[in-house]
Formats: C-alpha cells, sequence, structure tokens
C-alpha cells in the first residue's frame, strides 16, 4: 500500500515536472504568437484605414467624374443652342438680303415704268387714254383683219380676172407666171388627160398660165391651166410636153426657162 502511494507520488512529480517543462518551452512560442498577432492586428488596422481612405478617393473621383460629365453636358447643349442660334441668325441675314434684293429690281422696274409713263404723258397717252385705246383695240384689230381678208380676197379675183382677160386677149398666148409656185396633183383624168391641182388665184396662178409636173425631181409634163378657181386649178396636159404618165401626188411647180422637147 505504501509502496503503491509512493508510485503514484512519483508519477505525479513526473508528471509536474514534464508540465512545468512543457510549459518554460511553449509559454516562449505562445509569447511569439501574441506578438505575431498583435502585428499581424496592427497591419490589420492600416490596410483598413487605407482601404478607407481609397474608398473615400473613389468616391470623391466619381463625384468629379460626374460634375464634369455634367459640365460636358452642359456645354454641349450651349454649343447646340449657339448653332441653332447662329443658323437662325444666317437664315435672317440671307432673306434680308433677299428682300434688299428683290425691292432693289422693284425700285428698276419702277423707275422704268416711271421714265415710260412720263414719255407716254409727253404724247398724250394718259391713263384714261390708254384704258380708252385698250378697250377699243379688240374691235379695231378685228375690223383690221376684216379688212385685209377682204383685200386678198379683192387681189385673188383681180388677178383671177386679170387672167382671164389676158386669156380672152390672148387666147394661144401663155401667160407668165410667178416664180417658186408649188403644189401637188391632187387628181388625174388620164382620159381627157386633164389634172387637178390643189393651189389656185389665191396661190397666184392665172389661168393659161403653164405649170411642170415632176416626181422626184425628175420632170414628167408640162400642163396648161385651163380654169382657176380660189383654191384650186384644172390643167390640160400640153400636147408632146408628156415624158410619163401623170400620178396623184406629183410636185406641180412654176416651169424653169428650159422647156421640154416635145415626144415622138
Amino acid at each position: 500500500m505504501l509502496f503503491l502511494r509512493l508510485i503514484l507520488f512519483a508519477v505525479i512529480l513526473a508528471g509536474a515536472g514534464v508540465i512545468a517543462v512543457s510549459e518554460m518551452k511553449v509559454k516562449p512560442l505562445l509569447e511569439d504568437l501574441k506578438g505575431k498577432e498583435k502585428k499581424v492586428a496592427g497591419d490589420l488596422g492600416k490596410e483598413q484605414e487605407k482601404s478607407k481612405k481609397l474608398t473615400a478617393d473613389l468616391a470623391d473621383a466619381k463625384s468629379k467624374s460626374d460634375g464634369f460629365e455634367s459640365d460636358l453636358k452642359q456645354a454641349k447643349e450651349s454649343e447646340d443652342t449657339a448653332k441653332k442660334a447662329a443658323d437662325a441668325e444666317r437664315q435672317k441675314a440671307v432673306a434680308a438680303a433677299q428682300e434688299t434684293n428683290k425691292a432693289k429690281q422693284e425700285t428698276e422696274v419702277i423707275k422704268v415704268q416711271s421714265a415710260e409713263y412720263f414719255d407716254l404723258a409727253k404724247l398724250g397717252l394718259t391713263p384714261p387714254k390708254i384704258r380708252q385705246i385698250n378697250a377699243e383695240l379688240p374691235k379695231a384689230t378685228y375690223e383690221l383683219s376684216l379688212l385685209k381678208s377682204e383685200q386678198r380676197l379683192a387681189m385673188v379675183q383681180l388677178t383671177k380676172i386679170g387672167g382671164e382677160l389676158q386669156g380672152f386677149l390672148n387666147p394661144k398666148g401663155a401667160v407668165a407666171l410667178p416664180a417658186g409656185l408649188m403644189g401637188k396633183v391632187s387628181a388625174v383624168d388620164p382620159k381627157w388627160d386633164f389634172v387637178v391641182l390643189d393651189i389656185g388665184a389665191n396661190h397666184g396662178l392665172l389661168k393659161n398660165g403653164e405649170m411642170t409636173i415632176s416626181r422626184g425631181g425628175k420632170l414628167v409634163a408640162r400642163v396648161k391651166l385651163h380654169k382657176v378657181e380660189t383654191d384650186y386649178a384644172i390643167a390640160n396636159v400640153m400636147a408632146g410636153f408628156k415624158k410619163s404618165d401623170i400620178q396623184e401626188g406629183d410636185d406641180i411647180l412654176t416651169p424653169s426657162s428650159t422647156v421640154l422637147p416635145p415626144t415622138k
């Protein structure tokens, strides 16, 4: 019993010694760990402070950036407004220049009209007189047209009567026709050898006058006017002066000085 107690006591003492030795070895390690922990905590605090400062700087930079974008937007809007105002002023200037030019042209027109007015006034052509003439002008124009028409008819009749008189006084002689007369053959009667022409006394034809018929620039025959009306004439084919058959649409013209030889 006593021996067991001694052994137990010895074990306890040995354990206490081991614990003491272990504590002596572990204590420096613990203190070293505590120092490192304290240093890490200090470093962490510094980093947190730096992070807070960086976050604050970032927020400040973002605020400044937002302010810059706002200023830039306002500047762009101001620039657009200024451009629109400049364009509006430019358009006004162009419109004003056009109006000025128009006013100058109207002024020049008025000057010319004024000069013409005074020139007419010197001739006694006052506005009332001009209005009167303008009112009477259509009637006078119509009467003049009728007079010219009657004059042309009278000249045609006179020419026709003159040609008939020459034909009566000299039935076998040729009557001279104006140079340059041209027309077409509108009908042909090969049995009785006469043709109808589409021009007459109002074109200058005279009874007993002679005309040449051609086709394609080649002479076909010569005819002598037998009957001349206002706008057509009848002519007989002259014997011995027919080169080929006459056709409707052949050209008729005043003969040249060259006489066609009679056919054999």
